[in-house]
């Protein structure tokens, strides 16, 4: 089974910093200043790659978690 593919917004390690990243990967795709310039950017390349954005804390915890790919289970109020 194939892992399913995402970008994390998560903090930098530098002080102040976030950071965008593919999930497996070693390196950061982009840095920002500002958390929510990190988080349009997820969005951005979320959406072009139809993938999941998890939108971290400080601490490292998920605080949100968007998904932009083909859903599995289409929401209740939309019928088939």
């Amino acid at each position: 089974m194939a892992t399913k593919r995402s970008n994390h917004v998560i903090p930098s390690k530098k002080r102040g910093e976030w950071a965008v990243k593919k999930s497996g990967s070693a390196r950061t795709s982009k840095s920002f200043n500002k958390k929510s310039e990190a988080v349009e950017y997820g969005r951005t390349i979320s959406r072009k790659e139809k993938t999941e954005l998890f939108i971290h804390r400080k601490d490292g915890t998920i605080q949100n978690r968007n998904s932009y790919g083909n859903d599995p289970f289409p929401p209740r109020d939309k019928k088939h």
